[in-house]
C-alpha cells in the first residue's frame, strides 16, 4: 500500500467533491499556514486485520541465487476521518451539511473508481457528527467530522539484505495415499514429483 499516494489520492478526491481549493485541506499534523474557511482535516487511524479475514503466504519466483523470499498477503481496514471548520453559521453551510453531502457523494461512480485505482474501498460509511460550535475571534466556528471505514490490501515481505530471510527451492516432494470418492477408497501410488 503505497500511503503516500493514498493520502495525495484522498485529498485531491475531497477538493474535487466539495470544490474546496486544495490548500484549504490538510492531512493530520501537517504543517500549514493561513488558511481560510471552509477548511477540512484528514485523518487516518485505527488499522487493523479485516474481521475474518486471515494472512495468506505467497510464495513468488526464485531470485538469482535461487531464493525465494515469501510475501504475506492480508486484507487490512482502517479509520478515515474528514473534519470540516467552518465560520459560516448559514443552515446551509454549517460543517456538517458539507459532510453530509461529501459522505452522499461518495456513493458516485466517480468516487468509488478513484477510491479503487488508490487501492482503497469504503466498508462503511459511518455517520456525520457535529462537534460544539467553538468560539474563534469573537466568531462560532461550526465543526463536524465524518468517519468513514476503508478497506485495503497490505503486501510485506523481509527487506532485501536480511540474513537467512529466503526460502531454498523445494526440488522434489513426494505424493500418494488414499482419497475416497463417495464411499470407495481410491489408492495414488507414491510418486516422487518432478521425477528424479
Amino acid at each position: 500500500m503505497n500511503w503516500q499516494a493514498a493520502e495525495d489520492g484522498l485529498k485531491g478526491l475531497v477538493s474535487a467533491l466539495t470544490g474546496v481549493p486544495l490548500p484549504l485541506i490538510a492531512w493530520d499534523k501537517q504543517p500549514v499556514g493561513q488558511r481560510g474557511y471552509p477548511q477540512f482535516d484528514l485523518r487516518f487511524f485505527d488499522h487493523r486485520a479485516r474481521e475474518g479475514a486471515t494472512p495468506e503466504i505467497i510464495y513468488p519466483s526464485p531470485d538469482l541465487d535461487g531464493q525465494i523470499h515469501p510475501i504475506a498477503e492480508a486484507q487490512r481496514a482502517c479509520s478515515w476521518s474528514i473534519t470540516c471548520t467552518n465560520r459560516d453559521q448559514r443552515a446551509n453551510a454549517k460543517a456538517y451539511v458539507a459532510l453530509d453531502a461529501l459522505a452522499v457523494m461518495f456513493e458516485l461512480p466517480y468516487a468509488e473508481a478513484k477510491l479503487e485505482a488508490l487501492g482503497l474501498t469504503i466498508i462503511d460509511r459511518g455517520r456525520v457528527i457535529p462537534n460544539f460550535d467553538l468560539p474563534d475571534a469573537h466568531r462560532d466556528l461550526s465543526m463536524a467530522t465524518l468517519t468513514l471505514q476503508l478497506g485495503y490490501a497490505l503486501s510485506v515481505t523481509v527487506p532485501p539484505g536480511v540474513p537467512d530471510s529466503g526460502t531454498d527451492i523445494i526440488e522434489h516432494t513426494e505424493v500418494g495415499g488414499t482419497v475416497i470418492d463417495v464411499d470407495q477408497p481410491i489408492v495414488i501410488p507414491p510418486e516422487i514429483i518432478p521425477p528424479l
